[in-house]
């Protein structure tokens, strides 16, 4: 659970630029090292933590002053912490015994960190325990004002004493987007989360590229990042420009906590003919909400997607009929999807097709690629305008010998 958190806890280090891998900060002839650089743990009210040792291992005497604020990162993972306002109304706190020391040349000292749990706190907390050392008062030849500061970041777990109260994560997708380097030697895919839970998510993903004929063009990893509560946190997902020619695509983004699929999302781009790409953001809370139906006299929107009488699954044909409101052309790109009566999806490819006049409607017929077994499926196109979707769907059964149109 804590493997990806660790790493965070050593990236917290690197945010005070005065902490070295081994703990320990410089400055100005001022050291202070500290031991552990991290700690985990399961909490109750009035647990104490550590002890934290911090040593003076310089050569002069310096004052030690210790604080507790609160964790969290920016949308790329870069550690921040802020203080707290009324650290008492905060659902976790810490206070440490002795906050304030003195350090001979050499010398350490134990510090103890007590913990506070607000009644019916629950979930994960993550102070940052900072110690700042500036030279002893009664010493010379240290430039006035000069100080170091050294963090230690804690991940603390609230174990819920109430039945039917969870400490989760619940990660949750607010936003996809496609973009190219400037040297047009990678795609990458950016996925944001939000974690609406009350403990950090350990967050990973994967991102599969398909074509306009529905086979995948590539593939990628993108690596893992830890979220913390109430935060949101981008994931990024690079593919080589070399797998990607010019077409129409549909990148499918599914995200990982602790190695299970939680959220998936679907963003459509188009690499023109000098293989480069329109950089794509897609608003899923938007988009979500515009499932509706949608409102406004120009919003251009999948009028109807229908499935013409066949013979068989073979060779189906789908029909997707595009309506333009506004004044100038509309460059079409989205994606088909065809789900079974299970609600699993069994196909997807990427909308192509020429530019929608302002005023007319427009039909995109395509060919499914695949053969479809006989069943009762569901037909969905998105059309993705701006940063928002809108999507149209109807309902078809494959028979033995034909397909009978439902909508």
């Amino acid at each position: 659970m804590f493997r990806t958190s660790l790493s965070f806890a050593l990236a917290m280090m690197v945010l005070f630029a005065v902490a070295a891998p081994s703990g320990s900060a410089l400055s100005a002839g001022i050291s202070i090292r500290v031991s552990p650089a991290s700690i985990v743990a399961a909490v109750q009210d009035g647990d104490t933590i550590g002890p934290i040792i911090v040593a003076n291992p310089g050569d002069s005497a310096i004052d030690i002053e210790g604080c507790v604020q609160q964790g969290g990162h920016d949308e790329g993972g870069i550690p921040v912490c802020r203080p707290y306002g009324n650290p008492s109304a905060e659902g976790v706190f810490v206070t440490l015994d002795p906050a304030e020391f003195r350090l001979s040349p050499g010398a350490s000292r134990a510090v103890r960190a007590k913990v506070h749990v607000t009644p019916g706190f629950s979930g994960g907390a993550y102070p940052v325990i900072l110690f700042r050392g500036s030279p002893a008062t009664r010493s010379s030849g240290h430039q006035l004002g000069a100080s170091s500061q050294v963090a230690v970041l804690t991940l603390l777990t609230v174990t819920p004493r109430r039945q039917g109260v969870r400490a989760e994560a619940k990660p949750v997708l607010v936003s996809v987007g496609v973009a190219q380097d400037t040297s047009k030697a990678a795609i990458k895919v950016f996925a944001t989360c939000e974690n609406k839970g009350n403990l950090h998510a350990d967050l990973g993903g994967v991102v599969v590229m398909r074509q306009q004929d529905g086979k995948v063009a590539a593939e990628a990893v993108m690596p893992t990042g830890v979220c913390l509560p109430g935060y949101r946190r981008t994931l990024i997902g690079s593919v080589a420009g070399t797998c990607i020619g010019s077409g129409a695509y549909v990148a499918e983004v599914r995200v990982q906590s602790s190695g299970r699929e939680v959220e998936s999302a679907l963003v459509a781009f188009r690499v023109d003919d000098g293989n480069r790409i329109a950089s794509t953001h897609l608003d899923l809370g938007a988009s979500r909400r515009d499932r509706l139906p949608s409102s406004g006299p120009n919003t251009p929107r999948v009028a109807k997607v229908s499935v013409p009488a066949v013979s068989s699954g073979w060779n189906l044909p789908v029909e997707v009929c595009l309506e333009n409101p506004n004044t100038s052309d509309l460059d079409p790109i989205g994606y088909v999807e065809i789900w079974d009566y299970q609600m699993r999806r069994v196909g997807l490819v990427a909308l192509g097709g020429a530019r929608v006049a302002p005023g007319d409607p427009a039909v995109i017929r395509l060919i499914w690629p695949e053969p479809l077994p006989p069943g009762y499926y569901t037909a969905r196109a998105t059309l993705q305008w701006g940063n928002q979707q809108k999507s149209a769907s109807t309902a078809f059964v494959v028979g033995e010998s034909a397909v009978r149109h439902k909508g």
